[in-house]
């Protein structure tokens, strides 16, 4: 309080002077005779062996009298010198000079460590004593009031804001009361977004109030809130138009807060409880929009609707007072969603002969409508070709559209894979039109004929070789890979940039591990089979393409570029292909064979399926991949 503040400063003051007068003023009064100095000296430096003393005797009082006058003097000769060698006194003193400015320097060091680093009321404590402002303001607690004292419309609500200052604490209070002598009634204040601040609202004013707030037991000052007939808002009306783009009739709502979609313009009819020549809306970014007055007494204006915030209705008095004639109304902001696009033929992975027909059907929709649908498909990772299948002047919600790819007519060969995705774009004209990308799918092209059966005469035929359909899933995890980056690229504006660098990460480390796998399979291939039958050499050629492939996708990935890896990331999904298909068509070839060179060749199949099925089984733990992410 400033009485206290007052208070500590005087006895403050008060003790500086007492030690001021006791430790320097009282000691500096003290005479002391010249006897007296010799015998300290004498007593401090013992090796003096009395010089001074003797000097002072002999000289002091009309001792010298009684001795010498060329002994006195040189008894003097003798005591200057000494004084002399002494510096004149000040070795003595210096130790304990010494020692006394070090013990203020520490006392002065830690005073400051603890106001630097001890509990804020120490700093609040010094500021205060040792400034020269009121105490009022010195104090380290108070509490900011808005609006202080005001003039209020008769009848309106008033709100409270209150903002805590040096303290912190979660009940605060309005204490209010209408009459002088009454007594105080207390309002609760709720906590604000603000760290400090609370916010209430004072209802129904008809009457001079005085109020002040409380909190913690610290008081703010008393304010006055003086009731005057001002116009204020008696009924509100709304009217919505939105944005052409949606297709929608304007909509009719009362009452004063505001939800629509972005882009809408909201436009009120004030009706005011007297009459007032204008007024205006003020909304939370500092805008103002103006009211017009019409021929019934009422006002209209209107706003757009930008971005999430408040407004308040701002009216002109009969003085030309500004009057704040309504409470403070929220508007909220409804974003426009982008548009939703899927495949619903086939909408999963497939494999086709290289002279199929491939049908793909594709559904989207929006809100508000979809202005655009492209579908794009690739070979092999190539350049993708676009092709339109929505594009309609009248925009639609939902759209379902479907294309046939003929792939007689891209040259496809078995091994190969076409990819396809899909894109939607709405028709927001205020933020922009929004595109959304489907996932990707891929069509491996297999063979014409999958299953290769021997005829009756080879009946009899060597057998083995069937665990060699499983060597399919290498070219799958690739293909698994392909997909979990071109959701990441088509993620990234929506990801924040840990989740995003994570999702690399990991990614990262599956290419490696399945590189790993692919060069270990490579190397096992030719120690193996190279010296054995040639015809497997294709396969020992692409493995080596595709791993080098997958080392620059992971080089890619390791420079966050997720984007430039699908090229190579594809270009491995190829090789890996091609040399699935070799495999299967030599063992399909050796199951066509018989007799002994069939046993043979069926064994060496078994052989080599043996070594896909060995690294396919190192690639199911996952758990190990994931903890070195």
């Amino acid at each position: 309080s400033a009485a206290a503040i007052i208070t500590f400063r005087i006895v403050t003051v008060a003790v500086f002077v007492g030690l001021l007068c006791y430790g320097l003023v009282w000691p500096l009064r003290r005479r002391v005779t010249d006897a007296q100095v010799a015998m300290y000296l004498e007593e401090c430096d013992p090796t003096l062996e009395a010089a001074i003393i003797s000097a002072v005797e002999a000289t002091s009082g009309g001792g010298s009298e009684a001795h010498s006058p060329r002994l006195v003097e040189k008894l003097v000769e003798q005591a200057i010198a000494q004084c002399r060698a002494l510096d004149h006194g000040r070795a003595l003193e210096r130790t304990s000079v010494q020692r006394h400015a070090g013990a203020l320097a520490g006392v002065a060091a830690i005073l400051a460590l603890a106001l630097a680093f001890g509990p804020s009321y120490l700093r609040h404590g010094v500021s205060a004593l040792l400034t020269f402002q009121s105490a009022a303001a010195s104090s380290p607690y108070s509490i900011e009031v808005t609006p202080g004292n005001a003039k209020v419309p008769r009848g309106a609500d008033q709100a409270v804001k209150a903002r805590l200052v040096g303290f912190t604490s979660s009940d605060v209070s309005v204490m209010m009361r209408a009459t002088p002598d009454g007594s105080f009634d207390r309002v609760p204040l709720i906590a604000a977004a603000q760290p400090g601040a609370f916010e209430g609202m004072l209802f129904h004013l008809e009457k001079p109030t005085e109020y002040y707030i409380e909190s913690n037991g610290v008081r703010s000052g008393k304010f006055m809130l003086a009731v005057v007939d001002l116009p204020t808002v008696k009924d509100l009306d709304l009217e919505y138009h939105f944005p052409a783009y949606t297709g929608l009739a304007p909509r009719k709502a009362a009452g004063g807060d505001v939800a629509a979609i972005r882009g809408t313009d909201v436009v009120l009819h004030v009706v005011p409880t007297m009459t007032t020549p204008d007024g205006k809306i003020l909304l939370s970014d500092g805008g103002a929009m103006p009211l017009t007055r019409q021929a019934d007494g009422s006002l209209t204006g209107s706003f757009p609707i930008k971005g999430q915030g408040f407004y308040h209705i701002e009216l002109t008095g009969p003085h030309g007072e500004k009057v704040d004639a309504s409470p403070q109304y929220t508007i909220d902001v409804i974003d426009d969603q982008p548009p939703a696009v899927h495949f619903t033929k086939p909408g999963r992975d497939s494999q086709a002969s290289p002279v199929e027909e491939l049908f793909l059907e594709v559904r989207a929709d929006d809100d508000y409508g979809v202005k655009s649908l492209q579908l794009f498909y690739s070979i092999n990772g190539g350049a993708p070709k676009t092709v339109n299948l929505f594009g309609g002047a009248k925009p639609l919600t939902e759209v379902s559209a479907g294309h046939t790819i003929y792939l007689e007519e891209l040259g496809l060969k078995p091994g190969d894979f076409v990819s396809y995705y899909a894109k939607a774009s709405d028709t927001d004209a205020v933020q922009g039109s929004k595109t959304t990308t489907s996932d990707i799918y891929f069509v491996q092209i297999r063979p014409f004929k999958k299953d290769y059966k021997p005829s009756q005469s080879q009946a009899g035929g060597g057998g083995g070789g069937g665990g060699g359909q499983q060597v399919g899933q290498l070219s799958q995890q690739q293909r698994e890979i392909v997909a979990a980056t071109f959701n990441i690229v088509r993620d990234k504006a929506k990801t924040k940039p840990e989740k995003y660098r994570e999702n690399v990460v990991f990614l990262n480390l599956a290419q490696a591990k399945l590189r790993d796998q692919v060069e270990e399979l490579v190397g096992k291939l030719k120690a193996r089979l190279g010296t054995v039958d040639p015809a497997y050499n294709k396969i020992a050629e692409a493995l080596p393409k595709a791993a080098e492939e997958m080392k620059a996708a992971e080089s890619d990935l390791k420079a966050m570029k997720a984007d430039t890896a699908l090229s190579p990331e594809q270009r491995a999904l190829k090789l890996l292909q091609d040399a699935e298909q070799e495999y299967e068509l030599q063992v399909a070839q050796q199951q066509g064979g018989g007799g002994g060179g069939g046993g043979q060749q069926n064994a060496l199949a078994d052989d080599l399926a043996d070594l896909f099925e060995l690294e396919l089984d190192k690639l199911a733990n996952q758990y190990e991949m994931q903890q070195r992410a």
